[in-house]
């Protein structure tokens, strides 16, 4: 406190980091000490925004990349605004857009020909996705989702599925960037997870999919899809 200091950096271990955090953002407002503070550590990403709701300017937890670290620091000792690209990732999924809908079914070519004739377009995506033991099919539309149908072979819980329920809305996907880290995120703060870590899924994205516990009962699967080019 006595320091002339630009930045406070703290670097907790013990989980008491919402009381350190209080009584150190408590004194330095009854000493008028206008100086930012910088909280890095074993931090559940659930705690971060109570720590910046206590006042911290950043938080950072045991993933956060090093540069992103001393940028922020960097920016707040010179008064400057922390770079888009070294703001922390935030505790939730952190969604882009929604990527599709998807739909589990008996016949995928039935299937196809009755959305076909119904939308009035053709299929712009058909494949056999060996990972999850499924044909899929894509019908894309202009905002850049898809409606997915997707059809057991060999997928014995896709099978079980339709049996119970027969052709039936099956997940909603949403579209994320650097899916291990969000699926980090989600399990450090106790999120029920199916895949723990990306997998490989049609188109050649990475996917994993969340518990339908975590998600009001619905199944959700999350998809890291490569970068269209800009035009």
């Amino acid at each position: 406190m006595q320091e002339d200091v630009d930045v406070i950096g703290l670097s907790i271990l013990s989980g008491a980091h919402e009381s350190i955090c209080r009584r150190l953002v408590e004194e330095l407002k009854k000493q008028k000490a206008d100086i930012p503070v910088v909280v890095g550590g074993i931090i559940p990403a659930v705690d971060h925004e109570g720590l910046r709701a206590l006042g911290v300017a950043a938080v950072f937890g045991p993933e956060s990349p090093l540069g992103a670290v001393v940028e922020t620091v960097r920016a707040l000792a010179s008064g400057q605004p922390i770079p888009e690209n070294a703001r922390p990732a935030p505790a939730g999924i952190a969604a882009t857009r929604l990527d599709h809908t998807a739909i589990c079914v008996k016949d995928i070519r039935a299937s196809i020909a009755l959305i076909e004739d119904i939308l009035g377009q053709k299929a712009a995506h058909e494949e056999y996705v060996p990972a999850q033991k499924v044909d899929a099919a894509f019908f894309d539309f202009p905002n850049g989702a898809s409606l997915e149908l997707v059809c057991p072979r060999g997928n014995a819980g896709l099978e079980k599925f339709l049996e119970k329920r027969g052709d039936a809305l099956h997940h909603l996907a949403l579209r994320v960037k650097d899916i291990d880290a969000v699926l980090k995120r989600l399990d450090a703060r106790g999120v029920p997870l199916v895949d723990k870590v990306g997998r490989p899924g049609a188109r050649g994205h990475r996917v994993a999919f969340l518990h339908p516990k975590a998600f009001g009962g619905t199944l959700l699967e999350l998809v890291e899809a490569h970068e269209e080019p800009s035009t």
